[in-house]
């Protein structure tokens, strides 16, 4: 997706950026899996240390990794756009559906959230991309597949200026809805031409974020990096964060959710539509289609760490479901029985855990026990559960191991040569935490290590000799409490690392056939199994690794100019606040007044402007 010249255009009292759409053929998904860029240069010795033990020591050094290129992603619209406003009210009067007014309301947030990236983010290696809508130029013919289109642009942005980035700001790229969207479909599936042009012509135009959220995975990775920071343009950086706040090579995405908040599955399509339930119920309802079936913890709303070519991937494993949600040109609008709306960034999360878990599983039982025969005979199942701490009997029960991984991440990352995600003076630089690392496996309170992990022999491994990949699959979906328990126990093993899961080393190459990863749908047969399964193991082990953690934020969702007003002074006598989101929640009669509020409290919070600010 080449990016058309950011040259503004006049078009009554507005400024857009025209550009002539991509052509029916440049709508299909680019089906190839992405790899981690920053995985490649790390040499499999050193890789095999890291996820083996836990710690980057010889012959990992200072140097073969750096603090994370991280560019910001900006889901942005402005409501108030004439042509945009056009055109809203048009599909609504045509769909007899009428949206939130407040989903549109602007109240110029994005010029202040991103004036707090800029001293949040100060000596990032970064880009600021922004996402927009677009319209249809007024003076379009009707017939021609090269119609121009005007993309929104802030009216306060020179946006020819900002592309180059003047005097050490990041450079402001534009992306516009018809730029970003792609059809995905079904793994193996075959698309034409004619079947984009006809989704887009039923998806476009969009008025709904969790459609535009859909497309995330779709940014070109010539012109994005592969680890983002998504922003709406109510979310703000109140504090100078390092990188690691985010993202690290060595630990992954650090996700932040609300652990004893659970999504369960539903897909009746029940919940309310206008928010984000619906979404949440379905997103949660597919990954336990492909996963197994658990409730999964909600995302924190606030600016949210992802992966691009993990995404990607997300988007490829359930393509005919991302493809759905753009049906919804409103939130909730389109609802179909299994076309419901996707919730990407639950979905992109719980995606790159349960990925993580399914590679730790795979490792031990297909590459480790089942090895180039593939099959688990009485004697091998008798060494597995010696393995997991069994002895004699049906029953084991381990409690809480004792782990170094949570007290090495500073050291390692020191080593490493970069920068901690822990602050030294919280009050001047913002402090996050990270309490727990998928270096500890997988936890099923998505918090700490089980307290106790108890198995029993017959239910988890069995006595009949089976196929490798049947045990891998039955406790990797269809008993997730075996699968869980399974990595608890073997976690006991060891104070540090994953050396337990992993096969044994091999002298054989591996192949340079692109990113290691296991099918994106579950097969009911074992796939050729690597030529050196314990590289391959660590490969995947790293593609997926993640952290949860926590930074101190504070939402607020004020109804009336008034509340708005004290909940702004009380965050400025706030200290130590690292991440900040304001949700528009306003009654009808309190929009003015509140929106003035707002804007003063922006003005003095954040005065100085950006470079390219007209």
């Amino acid at each position: 997706m080449a990016l058309s010249l950011p040259v503004a255009k006049l078009v009554g009292s507005s400024v857009y950026h025209p550009f002539v759409p991509p052509r029916p053929a440049d709508y299909l998904v680019n089906q190839t899996v992405r790899p981690i860029t920053a995985h490649s240069s790390i040499p499999d010795e050193c890789l095999d240390i890291w996820v083996s033990t836990g710690r980057w020591e010889e012959p990992c050094a200072a140097g073969m990794v750096q603090d994370a290129m991280i560019d910001l992603v900006y889901v942005w619209v402005n409501g108030s756009d004439p042509l945009h406003q056009e055109s809203r009210t048009a599909l609504s009067r045509a769909m007899q559906h009428t949206p939130a007014d407040a989903r549109f309301r602007e109240h110029d947030e994005l010029r202040y959230s991103l004036r707090a990236a800029r001293d949040a983010t100060a000596g990032w290696d970064t880009v600021w991309h922004i996402i927009t809508a677009d319209v249809l130029h007024p003076n379009a013919t009707t017939h021609a597949n090269d119609q121009l289109r005007l993309g929104l642009v802030p009216q306060w942005l020179d946006i020819q200026c900002a592309l180059d980035g003047p005097n050490g700001q990041p450079p402001i790229l534009l992306h516009h809805d018809t730029q970003v969207f792609r059809l995905t479909g079904r793994p193996g599936t075959t698309l034409s031409s004619a079947d984009a042009a006809d989704w887009l012509g039923k998806v476009i135009p969009s008025f709904n974020s969790h459609a535009i959220e859909s497309q995330l995975a779709q940014l070109d990775p010539n012109i994005v990096a592969d680890n983002i920071v998504a922003l709406n343009d109510d979310q703000f950086l109140m504090m100078p964060l390092p990188p690691s706040a985010f993202h690290s090579t060595l630990y992954g995405p650090v996700f932040r959710m609300q652990s004893g908040f659970r999504v369960g599955g539903d897909a009746s399509g029940d919940a309310d539509g206008g928010g984000e339930w619906r979404s949440l119920g379905w997103s949660s309802y597919l990954m336990s289609q492909r996963f197994g079936l658990r409730k999964r913890p909600y995302m924190q709303h606030n600016p949210r760490a992802l992966s691009l070519p993990l995404m990607h991937e997300m988007s490829l494993a359930f393509g005919s479901y991302f493809a759905a949600t753009p049906l919804s040109q409103f939130r909730g609008s389109h609802k179909a029985p299994g076309e419901l709306e996707v919730n990407t960034i639950f979905m992109a999360t719980h995606f790159v855990i349960e990925r993580h878990r399914e590679a730790l599983l795979w490792s031990w039982i297909v590459g480790k026990w089942g090895g180039q025969r593939g099959v688990l005979d009485r004697e091998l199942k008798r060494g597995m559960w010696r393995e997991l701490g069994g002895h004699e009997g049906d029953a084991l029960q381990l409690r809480r191991p004792k782990r170094s991984s949570m007290d090495d991440i500073e050291s390692n990352m020191r080593t490493a040569g970069v920068r901690s995600p822990r602050s030294s003076d919280p009050k001047v630089v913002g402090n996050t935490r990270y309490y727990w690392v998928s270096m500890d496996g997988f936890s099923s309170s998505f918090a700490d290590l089980a307290a106790s992990t108890g198995i029993k022999r017959s239910e988890c491994l069995g006595d009949e000799p089976e196929l490798a990949w049947d045990m891998f699959r039955r406790v990797t979906k269809d008993n997730i409490a075996c699968g869980d328990n399974i990595i608890a126990a073997l976690i006991h093993a060891s104070p540090n690392g994953l050396a337990v899961f992993l096969p044994p080393p091999s002298t054989q190459p591996l192949p340079n056939t692109g990113p290691i990863t296991l099918p994106l749908e579950m097969p009911a047969a074992a796939p050729p199994l690597s030529r050196n399964p314990r590289a391959f193991a660590v490969r995947l082990l790293m593609r997926y690794a993640y952290v949860i953690g926590d930074s101190t934020m504070n939402f607020i969702g004020p109804t009336s100019a008034a509340q708005t007003r004290n909940l702004l002074k009380a965050a400025d006598r706030r200290k130590g606040v690292t991440l900040m989101c304001i949700n528009d929640d306003f009654k009808d009669g309190q929009v003015e007044a509140a929106d003035k509020v707002l804007r003063d409290w922006f003005e003095r919070r954040w005065p100085n402007q950006l470079e390219c600010e007209v």
